[in-house]
């Protein structure tokens, strides 16, 4: 009995390392005929692929400004008076020389009056005596006396009218009035405001940048107003003022550009930030941020290649903007390169888009027509 069971244990042991070694032949003839893998290659790395372009890249530079009038005044009277007459609307568009208030000018008129008639005597006085002269019967100092009153005469008629004008006060330019001051009845004098006006079919971006602008800053260059009432929106506007000295306080350069407003959308005193081009680059090569790699090594990106083969290649970076990075040296325009999914890839290993595997083209038939467009 104890030899057939040796025996016994002896074969099952036997019967054990030959199922482990044709267990392993099994499992490959099972492979080759589901047709899963066939060389020992490992399946295709499913990434987001992004075809390389040459475009123009343009180096923005932001400053924080302010909004300013073309000009701005608050409105007073040469000469003091009381307020007879208001002649604009609160809001209102208004011209050069248009009158906004008028003062009591009974006086002034008065004196415009007297000052004519005064000149219409010397007039008179002045055409006798001459004749007088002609016929040598008054002598030339007569006449020479006559002459200066006119003269005289004339002067204060133009004093008069210049007295009576300064009771009307009128727009010093084109503009928009403002908040009203002042109400008829008031005693004014040349110290009171009455009215702000404002001229606002253009404004000026204001700004300020370091000593380190002074190379790039010049009359002329291009620049993007961005404003919070309009978050998605750039006024254009233009550069026509750079400051010939830094201001001594803050040790900073001030500009000032022109941005139109003839739809009157922008209000003087909004802060804004203004967007400078300091350079401009024509046929860079641009790759979104995911695409670059950063190792010991240094940086690279996947290329994809001949057969979907993926290649890192070292590349040299410039600018940076808006979630993209410019290559400089390692890429040409049309290489494919993998923009997500770098951690999924290795070298030589084939690199499959994602919308274009079965699993992304199963997912925009899932999503309809419309899908991926």
């Amino acid at each position: 009995m104890r030899l057939q069971s040796r025996f016994a244990n002896g074969r099952s042991r036997r019967g054990a390392a030959l199922a482990l070694l044709v267990a392993p032949v099994l499992v490959a003839g099972c492979e080759r005929g589901g047709g899963q893998v066939s060389d020992g290659e490992p399946p295709p790395s499913v990434v987001e692929l992004h075809r390389v372009e040459a475009e123009t890249l343009r180096d923005v530079a932001v400053f924080g400004g302010q909004l300013e009038a073309e000009h701005s005044v608050l409105v007073k009277s040469e000469t003091d008076g009381v307020l007879a007459e208001v002649h604009f609307e609160e809001g209102q568009q208004v011209l050069a020389g248009h009158v906004l208030f008028r003062l009591r000018r009974e006086e002034e008129a008065a004196r415009l009056r007297e000052a004519l008639a005064q000149r219409r005597l010397a007039e008179e006085v002045f055409r006798r005596t001459r004749e007088l002269l002609q016929r040598d019967a008054t002598s030339i100092a007569r006449h020479d006396e006559a002459a200066a009153q006119l003269a005289v005469a004339g002067s204060r008629v133009e004093l008069a009218r210049v007295a009576l004008e300064r009771t009307e006060i009128r727009a010093p330019f084109d503009g928009v009035v403002g908040r009203r001051l002042v109400s008829p009845g008031d005693r004014v004098t040349d110290a009171d405001p009455l009215v702000q006006i404002d001229a606002i079919d253009r404004l000026e971006a204001v700004f300020s940048m370091t000593d380190a602008g002074i190379v790039v800053a010049r009359p002329g260059l291009a620049v993007d107003i961005r404003v919070a009432p309009y978050p998605g929106e750039r006024f254009r506007g233009e550069v026509f003022f750079v400051s010939p000295t830094l201001d001594p306080a803050t040790r900073r350069l001030i500009l000032k550009a022109w941005v139109g407003n003839a739809d009157r959308r922008l209000r003087a005193g909004l802060y804004a930030n203004v967007e400078l081009e300091v350079a401009r680059r024509e046929n860079a090569i641009l790759v979104p941020e995911s695409a670059v790699v950063t190792d010991r090594s240094g940086t690279y990106v996947w290329r994809v290649g001949a057969e979907q083969r993926a290649l890192r290649v070292p590349i040299q970076t410039g600018l940076r903007k808006d979630g993209r990075v410019e290559v400089t040296l390692g890429l040409e325009p049309g290489d494919l390169v993998v923009a997500a999914g770098t951690h999924k890839v290795f070298e030589g290993v084939r690199a499959v888009d994602a919308a274009r595997s079965p699993a992304g083209q199963a997912s925009r038939a899932r999503e309809g027509p419309g899908a991926g467009t």
